[in-house]
Order: C-alpha cells, then sequence, then structure tokens
C-alpha cells in the first residue's frame, strides 16, 4: 500500500467519525398530545391500540443485518404527533468507513510487521487486510453506535397507520426501548403502546 492510499483512507476515516450519525433517542416536547385544536374530546372515541414490537440490529455498524423484518424498507408519517425519533444511518457511510479502517489499520500492520532479509514486508499483502479486518469491524460498530435503532422510528409509524386505518389521530405515546452493543454488533428493539382517537361522525 503506498503512503499516498493510506493518507486518503485515513482522511476518509476521519471525515465519517466526525460525520457518523451517533444520535440515539429523541423525544418529542409534548407540544401536540391534545386530541385536537379544535375539538373536545367528547367528538372522539379513545381506544389503547395493541402494543408495536419491531428490532433491529447491525454488524460491524453496518445496520440491518440479522433482521428478519419485512417492514424494514416501508415507511411511515404522522402529523401532530410526540412521537420517538430514534437515530438513522445510511448504509454505505459506514460501509465506506469500513473500508477505509480496513485499508489504514492493513497498512499499518504491515509497518509493523518489519522486513524481511529481501527486503519485503514479512506480512504479505493481502494477509495484512485480513489481520486488520476484525480490528476495523471493532472500531466502524463503536464509531456507528446506535446503527441497530436505523429506520426504527419510521417503521412504528408505518405499522401504526398500516393496522389503525380507522384510527384519526394518535396520543399519549410510550416507548420502551432496548440496546445492546456487542463487539462486532449490536442489538435494539423497540415497544410502542399508543392511544387512537376516532372522530365520532354526525
Amino acid at each position: 500500500m503506498t503512503k499516498r492510499l493510506q493518507l486518503l483512507c485515513s482522511i476518509l476515516l476521519l471525515c465519517m467519525i466526525m460525520t457518523s450519525c451517533s444520535r440515539f433517542i429523541h423525544s418529542g416536547n409534548g407540544g401536540f398530545s391534545e386530541v385536537s385544536l379544535n375539538r373536545t374530546s367528547d367528538e372522539y372515541t379513545l381506544k389503547r391500540l395493541d402494543p408495536i414490537e419491531l428490532s433491529g440490529s447491525s454488524l460491524f455498524g453496518i445496520p440491518g443485518f440479522g433482521t428478519n423484518n419485512k417492514n424494514k424498507n416501508k415507511y411511515g408519517m404522522i402529523f401532530r404527533f410526540n412521537g420517538i425519533q430514534l437515530g438513522s444511518t445510511p448504509r454505505i457511510l459506514p460501509i465506506l468507513s469500513l473500508a477505509a479502517s480496513t485499508f489504514a489499520l492493513g497498512g499499518v500492520a504491515q509497518s509493523i510487521s518489519g522486513f524481511n532479509k529481501k527486503g519485503d514486508y514479512n506480512l504479505p499483502t493481502g494477509v495484512n487486510y485480513l489481520v486488520a479486518f476484525p480490528v476495523a469491524g471493532i472500531v466502524n460498530n463503536l464509531i456507528w453506535s446506535g446503527a441497530a435503532t436505523s429506520g426504527l422510528t419510521n417503521q412504528v409509524y408505518y405499522k401504526m397507520t398500516s393496522e389503525n386505518p380507522e384510527i384519526d389521530i394518535f396520543i399519549n405515546p410510550k416507548y420502551q426501548v432496548d440496546y445492546k452493543l456487542g463487539l462486532f454488533n449490536q442489538k435494539a428493539s423497540i415497544k410502542a403502546s399508543v392511544t387512537g382517537a376516532t372522530l365520532k361522525i354526525k
């Protein structure tokens, strides 16, 4: 590996670290928790909806691995809702940072191995990348902590709207989020309980 390529990979890795999506949980401030701005609760029928449970995972900081979720590419949006906002990580960014980390650390590993009597590296080209890859995976997993929750917010909203088409307004949300950061992977799960309000049409 040339020094120029090593420098390029190091710069790319630094940029990824500085721009990594490390946001985890952002809750609403309750500003839209009323049933309506112009109507009274007497005009609505309230119902506690069935809880929505979803899970997510990531490998080496890349979201989506190991998740059997048929709705992972579906999205929902609810206006005037005091909802939760989990971090979202575009998959391409962790992939690029993993590649950059592997090349950068591979060059370091090869340099540390030193030279043999023929003037060649003791660690053959290619082997250095295999040695560096697990370490790069650990680093990437830490850089993109929270990747397992990527997209879960939109999936919750999708299930909420698709499974309850008769509901006009969603209110009083309650969430339980479990998150586990491992050496190479991450796992997350969310359980959402929401009350639905249906307008009484006279």
